[in-house]
């Protein structure tokens, strides 16, 4: 087998001197391509090497301008991210809406299917109706309660309830001390009334005891001179409370 397979080669050798060179050629075509792409290489390394050095030189000498673009892409990029969120929630609310168009197309379709009646299908179409009434309407409960939320925890409506109720303490005092002053006032009253009426009795008394004493010669009878007597101490007491209520007026004006 070893000579054969000599034999077989030596055969091929000498049958394709040919392909030999050819292979030859490539061979030192490709050795030359190394060398030239080597050299390129190197070349390269050193013109790159050179602009390295000249950028650092140029970052080394002016850094505030790679500040200011860092910044302004800093700024642009988070420009472009709240855009494409925004545009995001779009896209998602445009598709939720169009599914939820999708849906009611297909829920108030005039199909007529096997064994369901016309009145059938408009009972369904008016439950369908009025339970998106109904979930409307939720949602603007929720809304609103939410709205309401944040409008009682806001600093305005915080600074609002705290002066209500400042002036609400403020008119509270103030009523129990007008309540206090009245029931001052009145018993104040009561015990000038009976004051009067005690001075006044005390007045008959001495009325009456000198008409004992002394001779009337007036042509008038018992009755009429007791009554006169009573009329004139009724309008002394008539006098007397309207100078109470008179001064009580005037004090409740001064309060």
């Amino acid at each position: 087998m070893g000579k054969k397979s000599s034999w077989l080669s030596a055969v091929k050798k000498a049958l394709s001197p040919s392909e030999s060179k050819e292979k030859k050629d490539k061979k030192s075509d490709k050795k030359s391509s190394k060398k030239y792409w080597f050299g390129k290489q190197r070349g390269l390394d050193q013109d790159f090497s050179q602009t390295e050095t000249r950028l650092v030189d140029h970052v080394v000498i002016s850094p505030p301008t790679e500040t200011k673009l860092s910044k302004a892409e800093n700024e642009q990029t988070k420009h472009a991210y709240s855009v494409a969120y925004a545009t995001a929630v779009a896209a998602e609310a445009a598709v939720a809406a169009a599914h939820a168009a999708a849906e009611v197309v297909r829920l108030t379709a005039t199909t007529r299917l096997p064994g369901i009646s016309t009145e059938e299908i408009a009972a369904i179409k008016i439950q369908a109706a009025y339970r998106g009434h109904l979930a409307r309407r939720a949602v603007r409960a929720v809304r609103g309660l939410g709205r309401l939320k944040s409008l009682i925890q806001g600093q305005s409506v915080k600074r609002q309830a705290i002066s209500t109720l400042k002036c609400m303490q403020t008119l509270a005092r103030v009523q129990s001390q007008v309540r206090s002053r009245r029931i001052l006032m009145s018993e104040e009253n009561r015990a000038l009334q009976q004051q009067l009426l005690l001075k006044h009795e005390k007045e008959l008394n001495n009325i009456r005891s000198s008409l004992g004493n002394t001779w009337d010669d007036s042509r008038k009878s018992k009755e009429e001179t007791e009554a006169s007597l009573q009329s004139k101490q009724e309008a002394a007491i008539r006098r007397e409370r309207a100078l109470a209520y008179a001064h009580t007026h005037q004090a409740l004006i001064n309060l």
